[in-house]
């Protein structure tokens, strides 16, 4: 019984020393924060406030993976959105679609629509949910059919990253705050678990 006490503790310490070794050097743990609330809904349908992440260390978002970058007008402060354009990419919107290099990004499928709470009027807006491929990433993005926001188009400089949020419609991205360096951005990778452990769609969950 001592010697099965002894090695589960040695078990346990070496788990711990790997997850120390992991927190230091590879990955950050990060809880989605919601006072902003142009954020908390630009974010969905992926992430949602209070969901704690990880986020890896010193890594570079390739196109289609979801970053988390420093506010390049407010050093403090993180956003979030996918990575569209690294540099010399022409990334256009049109009717809350993307294009990169003339060529439009594949909408593969619908998803069931999501009702989001728009940031100013504070009432639920219903918006059409889209499952999208872009390289070797698939993800779910939201956008309004009947009332597209307007277009644009901008050319990515050198060192620089075009982020575009999942939620198309009621975004927060380059959009709104230009370029962000990609030297400030890190992949989020995974998420633990939500605001409450008890939400099991919210667990566990691979985030591209």
């Amino acid at each position: 019984m001592e010697s099965f006490v002894r090695g589960a503790w040695w078990i346990v310490a070496i788990l711990g020393a790997i997850g120390l070794l992991l927190y230091l050097f590879v990955v950050d743990t990060w809880v989605v924060p919601g006072t902003d609330t142009s954020f908390a809904a630009s974010i969905q349908p992926t992430l949602k406030p209070g969901d704690r992440i990880l986020v890896q260390r010193g890594s570079v978002p390739r196109v289609g993976q979801l970053a988390r970058c420093l506010h390049p007008l407010a050093s403090e402060t993180y956003v979030v959105g996918r990575v569209f354009g690294e540099g010399r990419d022409r990334v256009e919107m049109r009717n809350e679609s993307v294009s990169v290099n003339g060529k439009p990004v594949a909408t593969r499928h619908g998803c069931p629509s999501e009702r989001v709470v728009h940031p100013v009027s504070g009432q639920e807006t219903e918006l059409t949910c889209v499952v999208e491929e872009n390289g070797a990433f698939t993800y779910s993005a939201l956008v309004n059919r009947d009332y597209p926001e307007g277009g644009g188009a901008s050319t990515v400089e050198s060192g620089k990253l075009y982020l575009v949020s999942d939620n198309r419609h009621l975004h927060q991205d380059s959009r709104d705050y230009g370029l962000v360096d990609a030297s400030t951005c890190e992949h989020v990778l995974y998420r633990l678990w939500g605001d409450t452990y008890a939400d099991g769609s919210r667990r566990f969950t691979v985030l591209w």
